[in-house]
């Protein structure tokens, strides 16, 4: 289990969104740079960045191309925004993993011939739907074909937001990283972390394989100093 930390950017500024709702914005007075310099210091190994700007379809930033050469030791991955596989492979290019969300559930054949150790499909669940283009829309499609095609193709490899938690503190959506998990695929479940503890029962889920969470370690819920988030972060809690 690694706690990968997240960070969200708006206009090239670190924000939290409740439920990813653009209008219940919280934004943080804190360098994006300056931060994930903290983050490596702590023993981060990965950790996920979201273009919001790209997620809500206006022009992604570019802020994040120089993260993978200021820190080679740490393995970042990127959302937001990647709807066409010209975008996906300019991070990939760039060093990133890349998180793809509207375009794995919509046109997953897209992803053909992509690397399924550097793409990782977004599955954002509401309930039992799976929810698209920056939590805005419900697919058309049901969750069970999405996660066939996926498997088709050869990608096995999912990061699960509980939407109804993100950005709540309320605990991870365990539910739904569970239920992932049994249709084959190897998580990362998103949403509700607000203690370290809150790991816990994540590492008794098998194919669950790292937490993410981007509020409760930006307002101190989680503290870097904390050897069990040390641990977490290098992935040996």
């Amino acid at each position: 289990m690694q706690l990968i930390p997240s960070l969200d950017l708006m206009s090239g500024r670190l924000v939290r969104l409740r439920h990813g709702d653009p209008k219940q914005a919280t934004f943080y007075d804190l360098d994006p740079a300056d931060w994930i310099t903290q983050l490596a210091e702590a023993g981060a190994q990965r950790i996920h960045l979201v273009d919001l700007d790209g997620a809500f379809g206006r022009p992604r930033q570019g802020r994040f191309t120089e993260f993978p050469a200021r820190h080679p030791e740490i393995r970042f991955q990127v959302g937001g925004g990647l709807r066409d596989r010209r975008a996906i492979e300019e991070v990939l290019d760039l060093g990133f993993d890349a998180v793809v969300g509207t375009l794995a559930v919509e046109q997953p054949s897209a992803l053909k011939g992509l690397s399924s150790n550097h793409v990782i499909a977004a599955l954002d669940l509401k309930g039992d739907r799976i929810v698209t283009r920056g939590w805005q829309a419900p697919s058309a499609c049901a969750s069970t074909d999405v996660f066939e095609a996926l498997r088709t193709l050869g990608f096995h490899r999912a990061l699960v937001t509980d939407v109804s938690r993100d950005g709540t503190l309320e605990g991870p959506g365990i539910e739904a990283a569970t239920w992932v998990t049994g249709e084959g695929f190897r998580v990362q479940a998103s949403g509700g972390v607000k203690a370290i503890t809150d790991l816990e029962p994540l590492t008794r889920v098998p194919g669950i394989v790292g937490a993410i969470s981007g509020k409760a370690l930006m307002e101190g819920f989680i503290l870097l100093d904390d050897p069990r988030t040390r641990a977490a972060l290098q992935g040996t809690a």
